[in-house]
């Protein structure tokens, strides 16, 4: 056989393998029942707790009533990165859920994470005017969607407050809930946030929940507050002249939770806990691991 020829017959054979190996195409009911099982295996994997917990990573203690699931650190990722398809993030020390929900159901999940930023000052808490905050946050958020978009994370859209900022000077908490819309997405994010302020750094509960679930939200928030609790040393009273200060007060705390956090951070788990609520799987599929979890599956796209 001539050179030509065996380049012919290898082209052939490869054309030949290529269509024996092309998966078989699948339908969105078949799609649905393999995403289905594998959100029961994920959550076959994870048990909540209750009752005291020390929260590792952080000079915090817990204490989870009845009325909410606790899932520590390593559960809490795996229901981010492998059930919701959020990029690795070692930060989470853990996420709270309403009790009898799971994380493929619930309305809405807390994510609790701690940073040993030094003591923020609550001076500015007071006086601070939030419209004008919130009007600066607005512009640096559209500065820095170019950035965010070049490298691979939702641009997002900060709409305004849904519930403005408040602080108690007594726990040393404070609240407030940004309305976002992520790219060109219709559908709104409500980013609940809450900070309570220790000695030595700030404890984060942030809610993700669709815009529609804020009064829920707002009312179920100040008992989610009241679960964790500085350890004796590091509380907000034990501050003492000479401890590292982060060098902000509350306003800054609150801009900062704009931008890159928020595309980072919550893009995807917010699209996540809204596509798991209604079963969008299809558009669920197309983001990070998840993708992956259809194309190791599956190998290929549903028909239509």
């Amino acid at each position: 056989m001539s050179k030509a020829g065996y380049v012919l017959a290898a082209g052939m054979l490869a054309s030949a393998m290529a269509v024996a190996q092309e998966p078989a195409p699948v339908s969105d009911e078949e799609m649905q029942a393999a995403y289905q099982q594998h959100v029961e295996d994920i959550l076959a994997s994870v048990s909540p707790e209750h009752g005291i917990i020390a929260l590792k990573g952080a000079p915090v203690s817990l204490d989870v009533p009845e009325d909410f699931d606790f899932y520590d650190s390593a559960e809490s990722q795996t229901i981010l990165e492998d059930l919701w398809g959020n990029p690795p993030d070692s930060t989470i020390l853990g996420m709270l859920f309403p009790a009898g929900e799971t994380a493929a159901s619930s309305v809405w999940g807390a994510v609790l994470t701690y940073e040993a930023t030094g003591y923020v000052s609550d001076e500015d808490a007071a006086s601070q005017d939030y419209d004008a905050l919130l009007a600066s946050m607005q512009k640096q958020t559209r500065e820095a969607n170019p950035e965010y978009k070049r490298q691979g994370y939702p641009t997002v859209e900060l709409v305004g407050w849904a519930v403005p900022p408040s602080y108690d000077a007594q726990s040393h908490g404070v609240s407030w809930a940004k309305d976002l819309v992520f790219d060109d997405s219709e559908t709104h994010t409500l980013n609940y946030d809450m900070r309570l302020l220790g000695r030595r750094g700030v404890l984060s509960v942030n809610f993700v929940a669709p815009i529609d679930a804020v009064g829920e939200v707002k009312d179920v928030a100040p008992d989610v507050l009241d679960i964790p609790h500085f350890d004796p040393g590091s509380t907000y009273a034990d501050y003492v002249d000479g401890d590292k200060k982060a060098g902000y007060g509350v306003a800054a705390l609150i801009a900062g939770t704009t931008g890159a956090v928020v595309a980072k951070k919550l893009g995807l788990l917010g699209v996540g806990l809204l596509v798991l609520k209604k079963g969008w799987i299809i558009v669920l599929a197309l983001l990070g691991g998840v993708g992956g979890w259809f194309k190791r599956t599956f190998g290929g796209g549903a028909r239509d």
